[in-house]
């Protein structure tokens, strides 16, 4: 779903990151606790990479995160994953993906 915003020239970094995209709005809050804390798992390795693009807080959020992803992946009796956590992945996967100029109509319409 995701990689249809990316044109063919788009690094492999940028699919993945449009790829993490796509998982985290198909893991929404009613599905499996584990299975939306695999895909907030690989998306702050995904945007990790991206961290120039990123205000300086974020680098301490995602590192928050990416240890409650895979506490919560290997765990089931871990806290779950909040939605403003997902809501805000999202939103920063958006924003790098548009910084970096691969974004197309279906990220715009997530807002």
């Amino acid at each position: 779903m995701a990689i249809e915003i990316l044109d063919e020239g788009a690094l492999a970094e940028q699919r993945l990151l449009a790829r993490s995209l796509g998982a985290l709005i198909a893991a929404e809050p009613f599905r499996s606790p584990v299975e939306l804390a695999r895909a907030v798992h690989g998306a702050t390795l995904a945007l990790s990479m991206f961290g120039d693009y990123l205000p300086e807080a974020a680098g301490a959020r995602l590192k928050e995160l990416r240890a409650k992803s895979i506490d919560m992946a290997l765990n089931e009796d871990a806290p779950a994953i909040a939605e403003s956590d997902r809501v805000w992945l999202i939103a920063a996967i958006s924003r790098v993906l548009g910084k970096a100029g691969v974004t197309g109509p279906a990220v715009e319409r997530l807002h």
